[in-house]
């Protein structure tokens, strides 16, 4: 078995950045929750399609990188889908909800130099 960590690293990004991708993350929650499903139990019926739709949707007007908005998608899927797990174990009342304004960044999207992020180690060259 393999352990997984994860940790909480500082980045400079635009300040509008996380409001965007927590807007993005409530209409994609509501989104797939039109697609849940009750017939005695919870179903997430949510295709292929349905995910290229719901992404083409939200990048309209999107001015960051495409990668914030499908984290923004699987962050919500992997939400409704534990969701439904729970709730089909009679442990969930109400539905998800998005509480947190967190970014989540693929670690093949950002670099290291000495300990430092990439942005940061850019900065600072440029500042001397």
């Amino acid at each position: 078995m393999e352990a997984v960590k994860s940790y909480k690293i500082p980045v400079d990004a635009p300040k509008d950045l996380i409001g965007s991708h927590f807007k993005a993350k409530r209409r994609a929650l509501e989104a797939v929750l039109n697609h849940v499903k009750f017939n005695g139990k919870a179903h997430l019926d949510f295709k292929n399609d349905d995910r290229r739709r719901l992404r083409d949707e939200l990048l309209k007007n999107w001015r960051y990188s495409k990668h914030y908005v499908d984290s923004a998608v699987n962050s919500v899927i992997g939400l409704v889908r534990g969701w439904v797990t729970l709730y089909n174990r009679g442990r969930a009342e109400n539905l998800p909800e998005m509480t947190k304004q967190t970014v989540y960044v693929k670690n093949t999207l950002f670099s290291f130099k000495s300990g430092v992020s990439e942005d940061k180690h850019r900065a600072e060259q440029e500042a001397s």
